[in-house]
């Protein structure tokens, strides 16, 4: 993972989004790759292995993983007296290197919240030249397994006179997302030498570059990334002649999905049942679950029993996915309700939303008993949501989309507009009169925009 490390009150809603992935997750140690801003003066080569057992923060002790840092460390013992040029020592405990240093303090009240129990690697980056980034990765793998998370502390542009980087001074605020959107697709792709290369052509002072970069080494073939949210601070303070980015991006392998990790890996606005998410098999058992769920609830006033059924569900049904539940009577909506976010697991999700359908949409009567026969049941699993700047890159047909302006939101799925026939302008109106604002509220300043997409299924689908 790819986490921030600016002041909370700046960065520390995009760093929750990566963090919140990792609740319940399993891991038992964790990685920590962070740079060195050279705030002691003492620049040094390689990698800085902090000396101690433990680290203290407001939230109590983080042991440090001592059997992993001395592995580490050995690594740099060389054996063979007679080799005529000695390559260079990249493990180390270079005093000076952690003082002054929030590249990783920052880091671990979020680790210590979402994991609660683990131990701890810190290491902090120097300067890595040549194969250095080959000679470091070849050290870490073998402390890469299934319980062990890699967190890399990295913030993006620093635009502005202060950070001495002014690449533009036009459309600042769609040149520097730009920029990091650049970076972005070099590193989702784990494409290496493209980072530097890109790096050395736009000057982009991301200060974690080098553990990224080593981050890029250490990935395995079947990595899949996402940015989970961006954001940046002269968006939050409307003042861009200061600008520092902010990115939570996450990577996991394929297997995870089954193993803790509650988010789904779709790359960067690809619709999840692109991917087929679910099988076939597993739609039609929700479709199943959420018929039995209806016929029950309208007679009984509960839901039917599933304690003989749950053990046998597929590992995905179990798994955590924002989901909503649709009932159409004739073709036309007799109730919708779900969550956008992934609070439960996905076939209680659709237990609950077919019974909140059914009975707590405010906009219909409950739905009765007589009427079952005549109703179909659509169900749309979510993806996680990406917030966006401009309502221009949300696409009609393909996103969900959420605004949000104080306490008003309303939401869309991505099929809605199709239904209607809307396109993007005209959606946003209906968005903003279902959040009780002016049509033309999602023009304002102080607006946000949120989008997903959906794996939409219904009774009769054959795909």
């Amino acid at each position: 993972m790819i986490s921030p490390h600016a002041g909370y009150q700046y960065s520390g809603q995009v760093a929750a989004y990566g963090y919140n992935a990792l609740k319940d997750s399993g891991f038992t140690r964790v990685i920590i790759l962070s740079p060195s801003h050279f705030r002691s003066g003492k620049r040094f080569r390689g990698v800085s292995i902090l000396n101690a057992k433990n680290i203290k923060t407001p939230l109590g002790l983080i042991p440090i993983d001592l059997d992993a840092c001395k592995q580490l460390l050995d690594t740099s013992k060389d054996s063979s007296s007679n080799v005529s040029r000695k390559p260079a020592i990249l493990f180390g405990s270079y005093e000076g290197a952690y003082q002054g240093e929030h590249s990783m303090e920052t880091q671990l009240p979020f680790l210590q919240m979402a994991l609660n129990t683990f131990k701890l690697v810190p290491i902090m980056v120097g300067i890595l030249i040549e194969d250095d980034f080959e000679r470091v990765a070849n050290a870490l793998q073998p402390l890469i397994d299934d319980k062990t998370i890699v967190v890399v502390s990295s913030d993006f542009t620093h635009y502005g006179e202060g950070y001495g980087y002014i690449p533009f001074r036009k459309d600042i605020e769609k040149n520097i997302k730009a920029l990091d959107y650049g970076a972005f697709d070099k590193i989702l792709n784990k494409d290496f030498e493209g980072l530097k290369t890109y790096r050395k052509e736009t000057g982009i002072n991301a200060c974690g570059i080098m553990p990224i970069e080593l981050l890029l080494k250490l990935l395995p073939d079947n990595a899949s990334g996402e940015i989970l949210n961006y954001d940046t601070s002269g968006h939050q303070s409307r003042d861009f002649s200061f600008s520092v980015s902010y990115a939570s991006i996450l990577f996991t392998k394929s297997s995870e999905v089954k193993s803790g990790l509650h988010i789904p890996l779709p790359q960067e606005k690809t619709s999840i049942s692109q991917q087929s998410l679910l099988t076939s098999e597993e739609k039609v058992l929700l479709l199943s679950l959420a018929r039995n769920t209806l016929e029950t609830y309208t007679k009984t006033g509960t839901s039917q029993k599933l304690d003989h059924v749950t053990d046998k569900l597929p590992l995905r049904l179990k798994e955590k996915y924002g989901v909503f539940v649709t009932l159409k009577k004739s073709g036309e909506l007799r109730g919708c309700i779900g969550h956008i976010l992934p609070r439960t697991s996905l076939f209680q999700g659709v237990i609950e939303n077919t019974i909140n359908s059914s009975s707590n949409d405010r906009r219909f009567p409950p739905v009765d008993a007589k009427e079952v026969s005549d109703i179909t049941i659509e169900i749309s699993v979510l993806s996680p949501l990406e917030k966006i700047h401009d309502p221009v890159e949300f696409m009609v047909g393909k996103d969900g989309i959420i605004i949000r302006k104080g306490p008003a939101s309303a939401v869309f799925l991505p099929q809605v507009a199709v239904e209607q026939g809307w396109g993007r302008a005209e959606t946003l109106c209906h968005l903003c009169q279902k959040a009780g604002l002016s049509r033309d509220a999602w023009k304002e300043d102080g607006m946000e925009f949120y989008i997903f997409t959906a794996d939409v299924f219904h009774e009769g689908d054959r795909t």
